[in-house]
């Protein structure tokens, strides 16, 4: 059994033995070749991760096409008038600052929680009837809106649908979220 380690105002006056550092390190994760393993998984998914939200979904949102088909279709539906362009650039500010979060590694947990949030937020509105889980197909879409089209002319002329791909590529989004949190989360303890 290990020696008590008495601590007064935050100041100890022995060092934690070998025995207590190799209880803590496996309450924290286990061996030393498992977390490298854990940073070498981190790294690749934090910026593959990055890469994602740059290319597919942050970029886009300033670069893409005006009005934003997605939206576009989420302020027509819901006749809420800041989804268009106002939330769609903060929600670009926000999956761009997550992306560069995530490539540091002392703000990865941070980066990984705010693109989990936004991600989130996102599949809450596919879940809802402003969005809904299909949508109709972005070329299509996108035509029809910057040939002036309605969103409710839109709804009325059954396109076909992308069957799901956005929503799906949400929930991925949403694991690779949580995998990295749960990667990252010897951040949230202290280390001895």
């Amino acid at each position: 059994m290990p020696a008590p380690v008495i601590c007064k105002k935050g100041i100890c006056n022995k060092k934690p033995r070998q025995d207590e550092r190799l209880r803590v390190k496996a309450l924290m994760g286990g061996s030393e070749q498992a977390m490298k393993i854990d940073r070498i998984i981190s790294w690749v998914l934090a910026l593959g991760f990055a890469a994602a939200l740059v290319i597919m979904v942050g970029l886009p949102k300033f670069l893409g096409p005006s009005p934003n088909p997605i939206f576009a279709l989420i302020e027509g539906r819901s006749h809420i008038g800041l989804f268009e362009p106002e939330l769609r650039y903060l929600t670009g500010i926000g999956e761009m600052l997550a992306a560069i979060l995530l490539i540091i590694p002392v703000t990865r947990l941070l980066g990984a929680l705010l693109a989990g949030f936004i991600t989130l937020s996102a599949i809450g509105f596919h879940l809802s009837p402003w969005l809904g889980v299909q949508i109709p197909e972005m070329g299509r879409l996108t035509q029809l809106l910057q040939d002036g089209r309605s969103v409710a002319e839109i709804d009325g002329m059954n396109l076909p649908t992308d069957g799901g791909a956005l929503f799906y590529t949400a929930l991925v989004f949403l694991a690779v979220s949580i995998v990295i949190v749960w990667l990252e989360r010897r951040a949230l303890t202290p280390h001895p």
